[in-house]
């Protein structure tokens, strides 16, 4: 009975370790993870470093290399899916790491994702990559979430 209890918790133990290495790409929505697949998908869609740099500090794309990086970085964090549309989930969740986590804000990350999920976005998935963070930066604003500063 003791064996079948040990290997119990060790079957228990090994799923939460497993679980934790599957964790959703969200979860770790981090400067440094963007980072990360930011220079991943720098060299996966040829941008420069100037175009990872304005990405990161949440300025306008120069070049269609930038707005591919771009939705190379939001397919990474499965925010917007193969298809180019946005995963509502994923992107109340990016909006919430944007947005310093401001509790008392909750339900404003879930009205920005709702608006920019619905708008008509170019087929063109580094132009459409570009149009949902135009609009979650305008939404934050409008809802007044400030950005978290990196």
């Amino acid at each position: 009975m003791s064996r079948l209890i040990n290997l119990s918790v060790l079957l228990l133990i090994g799923l939460v370790c497993l679980g934790a290495a599957f964790a959703k790409p969200h979860e770790e929505m981090t400067k440094d993870h963007a980072t990360e697949l930011a220079n991943e998908c720098k060299a996966e869609t040829g941008a420069t470093d100037e175009d990872v740099e304005h990405m990161m500090n949440h300025e306008a794309a120069e070049s269609h290399k930038g707005k591919c990086l771009r939705a190379c970085v939001l397919k990474k964090f499965q925010i917007m899916d193969d298809s180019g549309k946005v995963n509502k989930e994923h992107a109340v969740e990016m909006v919430k790491a944007l947005a310093k986590h401001d509790a008392e804000k909750e339900d404003a990350a879930t009205e920005v994702a709702d608006k920019c999920e619905a708008i008509e976005a170019s087929e063109d998935h580094c132009d459409a990559a570009v149009a949902f963070e135009t609009c979650i930066y305008e939404q934050m604003k409008e809802h007044g979430l400030e950005l978290e500063e990196h």
